[in-house]
């Protein structure tokens, strides 16, 4: 899809780009089909409301259905659906997903359970002042559903700090609200203002120290967060997607669970008797490390 029908306060996006305009279905799953039959290995789908997907087109369809159609391309056994490409959705807002997307990614292996929701902060009063049309309480219920549905989500987030008329209290809600849900991975960035955004008229802007100061706060809580559910994986043996040489039999990939760019890496040691890893290969990885971001292992 192109463009945004949200309004929010920082936001240009819909005045450059137009309201949201959602690519048709048979476009999608024909340039899917061309990538895959290229050797692709990983289909990410993303726009600036992804879960917004299919609901102004006519007949309208959803993410769920694309998802579905997408995952159908796909031949192979059963036992062995990760040496198929993965399917990622990144970039959904938590105004338009529903449990029918949900619900597809809990259906299709391929489909990494992986869920991108920037919420933009966590207290109600500064959501209202950004133009979000959620509140906290939602959120909670929001992600405890999609735990519910899918035991073995990644959440993943993204927010907003310094933002105008931000308060302590309003960023010691955000950071409860961190500590509560436990993202596995959350990106935190500092307001920036521009006269052509709504939020640059808004009263009483943070001056920048200040929010800088919250963004380590929080970002290092995170860190904490991080490096606790990166030490689950120890012993486990993951799937990994190899994307670089490092040399010295050290190759860096990524697991389902970490989104390209964005997430920490795998690092899979190959020793001196096995043989060199092919770049865009998956190699199982027996994880023998763990830290605040990525993973060490050794093929297996």
């Amino acid at each position: 899809a192109e463009g945004c029908s949200n309004r929010c306060s920082y936001c240009i996006i819909p005045k450059l780009r137009g309201r949201h305009k959602s690519q048709p279905l048979e476009n999608v799953m024909t340039e899917a089909q061309g990538l895959v039959s290229s050797g692709v290995k990983e289909l990410v789908l993303v726009a600036q409301d992804t879960t917004a997907y299919g609901q102004d087109l006519n007949p309208p369809v959803t993410l769920g259905h694309l998802i579905s159609g997408l995952a159908g391309l796909f031949a192979g056994g059963a036992d062995e659906p990760k040496f198929f490409p993965w399917i990622r959705v990144l970039y959904g807002n938590p105004e338009s997903i529903d449990e029918s997307f949900v619900r597809s990614v809990a259906d299709h292996a391929r489909v990494c359970s992986y869920f991108d929701l920037p919420i933009q902060h966590a207290s109600n009063r500064i959501l209202k002042r950004m133009g979000r049309r959620y509140t906290r309480e939602k959120l909670c219920r929001l992600f405890r559903r999609i735990r519910e549905i899918v035991p073995d989500a990644v959440l993943r987030t993204t927010v907003i700090l310094g933002f105008p008329g931000e308060t302590d209290q309003d960023f010691q809600q955000m950071l409860d609200f961190a500590e509560e849900i436990r993202f596995d991975h959350l990106g935190v960035f500092v307001y920036s203002d521009a006269d052509d955004i709504p939020s640059h008229r808004l009263r009483q802007h943070v001056p920048l120290g200040v929010a800088q100061d919250r963004y380590d706060q929080l970002m290092s809580t995170q860190m904490d967060i991080a490096a606790e559910k990166n030490q689950k994986h120890i012993g486990r043996t993951l799937q990994v997607l190899i994307e670089e040489d490092l040399g010295n039999h050290l190759f860096a990939g990524r697991a389902s669970f970490q989104a390209p760019e964005v997430d920490g890496v795998t690092y899979v040691n190959t020793g001196t008797s096995a043989a060199p890893l092919t770049i865009g290969c998956f190699a199982r990885a027996r994880i023998n490390d763990a830290m605040e971001y990525d993973l060490m292992g050794d093929v297996a």
